[in-house]
């Protein structure tokens, strides 16, 4: 495995651990209508999405610059396409879970994107 793959998997790991205790910490504190309980598949989801993704950025990096930037901006594209495709089918099936699930989505949305900028970013100078 690739160092930057270990280090990202690594890192990403930490926050997911530290996303899922938080999640806990704030669910308990909620009522039970604002807790949705597809959060720790939601953090699994993003998880492997993200691993995988960064995997992919780093094998289109050894190519050229262009390529890379290519394939970026078009997994974007397709990441965002799945992410939706995860929120409307979920509340297809889950309408009562909808308010909780996109707060939930959201929130997990902003760190892992977070992370990842940030990473591919500090690779790719």
């Amino acid at each position: 495995m690739n160092a930057d793959i270990r280090r990202f998997s690594i890192r990403l790991l930490i926050a997911s651990a530290i996303a899922a205790a938080l999640t806990s910490i704030v669910n308990s504190q909620l009522p039970a209508e604002w807790v949705s309980p597809a959060w720790p598949y939601l953090l699994v989801f993003f998880l492997i999405t993200n691993i995988s993704l960064y995997g992919l950025y780093i094998k289109a990096k050894q190519k050229k610059l262009s390529s890379f930037t290519n394939f970026f901006m078009l997994a974007t594209f397709l990441k965002l396409v799945l992410y939706l495709i995860v929120i409307v089918v979920y509340l297809l099936y889950n309408r009562a879970d909808t308010i909780p699930f996109v707060l939930t989505f959201f929130v997990y949305y902003l760190l892992f994107t977070a992370l990842e900028v940030f990473a591919v970013s500090k690779v790719t100078k």
